[in-house]
């Protein structure tokens, strides 16, 4: 059978460091919605360049004009949760919004259930995070908080650019 990727297992959190994933992830603990992770990476646009009385371009190319990200929407999260992913102030049980639009950046790393023995990881190296309730609780249904997590680059204090996502095959831990 072939390795095979499905389900996720947790979703875990870090420290950026510089340009690099951090070495120690911790696992949020409240639950993902089923069906909620979503990845999103942009297709390039091309361009053009054309010359008079000629079919066939000059030249051809690509720009990549949307961010690439990755959603996740988590189940009547506590307090401390909201707090980490969309800012604001928590004590105890109790989220206060925050009053202006917060900067949280944090690796992410997303992992799969095991198949076969084997798990795939997921790794956003340099996140910006944007979180919101986007579900009221009703009948049938808890409140959500939506988190966007948009992958920025990642950049060393010297300037090295190091790759910004990273998608890895592991062993399932013993």
């Amino acid at each position: 059978m072939a390795d095979i990727a499905l389900g996720v297992s947790k979703i875990e959190y870090g420290t950026y460091g510089d340009g690099i994933p951090p070495t120690t992830f911790t696992a949020l603990t409240d639950p993902i919605a089923r069906g909620t992770v979503v990845f999103n990476f942009s297709e390039p646009t091309d361009f053009r360049i054309e010359a008079e009385e000629q079919d066939d371009p000059v030249y051809v190319g690509s720009v990549k004009e949307d961010t690439d990200y990755v959603e996740f929407a988590l189940i009547s999260p506590v307090a401390a949760t909201m707090e980490l992913l969309a800012g604001g102030d928590a004590t105890s049980d109790k989220w206060e919004a925050p009053i202006a639009i917060p900067e949280i950046i944090k690796s992410i790393k997303i992992t799969s259930k095991a198949v076969a023995g084997k798990m795939f990881e997921y790794t956003i190296v340099n996140g910006k995070i944007v979180a919101r309730l986007s579900q009221a609780p009703g009948k049938q249904e808890a409140d959500l908080l939506l988190v966007r997590v948009y992958i920025q680059a990642a950049i060393t204090d010297d300037g090295v650019k190091n790759t910004p996502f990273i998608r890895e095959m592991v062993n399932e831990p013993e």
